[in-house]
């Protein structure tokens, strides 16, 4: 059965290690995959960003071009004029001004292509590049206008544009590549600005995991009640399993000691009959009397233990019946005691202690001089030597304690939880040398739990035993 059970655990064990490893699994491929669309949308806004820019400063960029191509138009007829003197330098000037207008038709062409789908070209054109200076007021006005683009797309983590001078471009440069500088920084693909200097444009993207964790807020707090769950349901079935072997032990312990209490009284009672019947004892009015009076008391215990199983509630569910009235508890105390010395076989000495001559209280006497005939039979019984029980009763401003101290054997520290369970009795090996149910403790439990009271123990091994039983006080004198 042991091995069973530690079977079982490890198989419960492994299954929860292996979902929390898939949970984790899945929860990093998120991760990844967010960590990836964040930074595919900082690059899409960089792009944007530098559209934009060109867009804005456009009339400058087309002054200067301008400018430009008519100085370089112009030293090139006069070059091509030098090497053909007879060449018509107005008709080539015509030829180029007409390449230009064709050029910056197919441009505007493009351009309203792209404005009109949703999104730029991911591709930047060279010409775009070449005409923007990328000094540090143009790093700050797009560091500006990306913070911008980025707020509108409701991304709230930090990037900064930079340029970057690389030996050569990354052999992996496909957009789901995630790119990690020295410093541990993601970084969006490399946008070549001077090919002679080998700079680069790049966005540094600095610590994202805080808002990619707050995006997948639903997936982790979901996760986290997932494993919380099943462990708290491995633990209760755990916790179910032993403690249903724990009472598959009791009970096995229950029904070992009731067949032996059975069979005795039984075997006293035949064996007295058959003495009687053979050897003559009805004509010895002494021995005949002897045989009746064993046979009475070990019939009457026998009644006793069949009562008490029966009156006993064995799911709790029901509880005893009750039934309530005013009485005085240091009266019903002494009456116990007084009961408890009539059949004394050991040496045993009673004190009783009370901080008020008579303490009432409204419950159920007969159920409540079981519970302390009980708790002063289980004194005397585990005991050896000189007995002393002191019994004190504290009345307090609400309730009622009533403490019941012995010099006996003592309970360990371990089995005190334990003790108030039905059928449980305290491991002494195979043999008991105090024959019972385990009923007795578990009875007092439950019937100081239907006054609304609570009992506690005291207790350690050699030590003795102080059970505390508080009850609430009376209303009536």
């Amino acid at each position: 059965m042991l091995n069973k059970y530690k079977i079982l655990m490890l198989m419960i064990v492994l299954t929860l290690v292996g979902i929390i490893v898939v949970l984790s699994i899945w929860l990093l491929d998120s991760y990844k995959s967010r960590e990836e669309l964040v930074v595919s949308d900082i690059e899409r806004s960089l792009f944007n960003v530098i559209q934009r820019y060109y867009d804005d400063h456009e009339e400058s960029f087309r002054e200067l071009r301008a400018r430009n191509n008519k100085q370089n138009g112009d030293r090139f007829i006069n070059r091509i004029a030098e090497m053909y003197p007879g060449l018509d330098k107005n008709k080539l000037s015509a030829i180029l001004d007409s390449l230009g207008k064709e050029r910056r038709k197919t441009f505007e062409r493009k351009r309203t292509r792209s404005a009109e789908s949703e999104e730029p070209a991911q591709i930047v054109p060279s010409f775009m590049l070449q005409n923007i200076e990328f000094n540090n007021t143009t790093l700050r006005q797009m560091n500006i206008m990306l913070d911008e683009f980025l707020r509108s797309k409701h991304i709230s983590v930090p990037v900064n544009i930079t340029l970057e001078i690389l030996d050569s471009l990354p052999r992996h440069s496909t957009p789901t590549q995630i790119r990690v500088d020295e410093f541990g920084n993601l970084t969006t693909r490399p946008i070549l600005i001077n090919s002679h200097n080998n700079e680069f444009l790049i966005a540094k993207i600095d610590d994202p995991k805080t808002y990619i964790l707050v995006k997948m807020g639903w997936q982790l707090v979901l996760s986290l009640i997932l494993v919380l769950a099943l462990i708290g349901s491995f633990i209760y079935l755990l916790w179910t399993i032993n403690r249903q072997n724990k009472l598959a032990l009791m009970h096995k312990t229950f029904v070992n000691n009731m067949t032996h209490e059975l069979k005795t009284p039984i075997a006293t009672v035949m064996a007295a009959i058959e003495a009687v019947q053979r050897y003559g004892a009805k004509e010895d009015r002494l021995r005949m009397e002897k045989y009746l009076d064993l046979s009475r008391r070990e019939l009457d215990h026998l009644s006793q233990m069949i009562e008490r199983v029966l009156h006993f509630d064995m799911n709790g569910a029901n509880g005893v019946k009750l039934e309530f009235a005013n009485f005085d508890v240091i009266r019903l105390i002494n009456t116990c005691i007084e009961s408890a010395k009539i059949s004394l076989h050991k040496d045993v000495r009673f004190s009783v202690m009370s901080t008020s001559p008579s303490v009432f209280i409204d419950a159920d006497e007969a159920h409540l001089k079981n519970v302390v005939t009980n708790l002063i039979d289980n004194a005397i019984k585990y005991s050896v030597g000189s007995i002393d029980i002191a019994i004190s009763i504290v009345v307090g401003p609400k309730d009622i304690e009533i403490r019941i101290k012995d010099n006996g054997l003592g309970i360990a520290p371990v089995y005190h939880k334990d003790i108030f369970d039905r059928f449980f009795r305290v491991p002494t090996g195979n043999l008991y040398a105090v024959k019972g149910f385990g009923l007795g403790l578990a009875y007092v439990k439950q019937v100081v739990d239907q006054h609304n009271g609570f009992i506690e123990v005291e207790s350690a091994l050699e030590r003795g035993t102080t059970f505390i039983i508080t009850l609430p006080k009376s209303t009536k004198i």
